[in-house]
């Protein structure tokens, strides 16, 4: 049983810039453009949470200490009902023990709540394991950025399985 809750503004800080430098390395990976590069295109990592975005910190509450799982952040588009999933981030001990598909459950129940009809993500190519949950939970792809080797995946949130 996992739980999802608002970071403090140190756990973000924290979180901003692990998300920015973990897709920076990501994209470079997967495009062949240099990190260097990548990173003056893009500026820096949030330096606050902005309007309309979310961002959740996955603990296991049972545990007497809490234990950080990974993360989750979602951008909501209010006017098209919609959200964008900019980053959801397990740490690899809890990789493939259906954490990430309880995280997604949970997060489009939230998203629904919000009245929110239908959420986009991306995932490189390269990550299977995650494009394959996606694919169980549902999600189709939209489309494919060849010169990334990305994926944009959409779901409607009445979908999810």
């Amino acid at each position: 049983m996992i739980e999802l809750r608002e970071p403090t503004t140190e756990e973000f800080s924290e979180l901003a810039k692990f998300s920015y430098d973990n897709f920076v390395e990501e994209l470079a990976r997967s495009s062949g453009e240099s990190e260097s590069d990548l990173r003056a295109k893009m500026g820096g990592p949030p330096e606050n949470t902005g309007e309309n975005n979310i961002w959740f910190l996955i603990v296991d509450p049972a545990e007497k200490i809490e234990q950080k799982m990974g993360f989750v952040w979602i951008h909501l588009m209010q006017e098209e009902k919609a959200a964008f999933g900019y980053d959801i981030f397990l740490e690899p001990e809890f990789r493939s023990k259906g954490i990430g598909r309880e995280v997604m459950q949970k997060c489009a129940e939230k998203l629904k709540k919000l009245g929110m009809l239908s959420v986009e993500i991306c995932v490189f190519e390269h990550n299977t394991v995650a494009r394959a949950l996606y694919a169980s939970l549902g999600f189709t792809v939209k489309q494919f950025d060849s010169a990334r080797k990305q994926f944009r995946l959409t779901l409607k949130l009445g979908a999810v399985g």
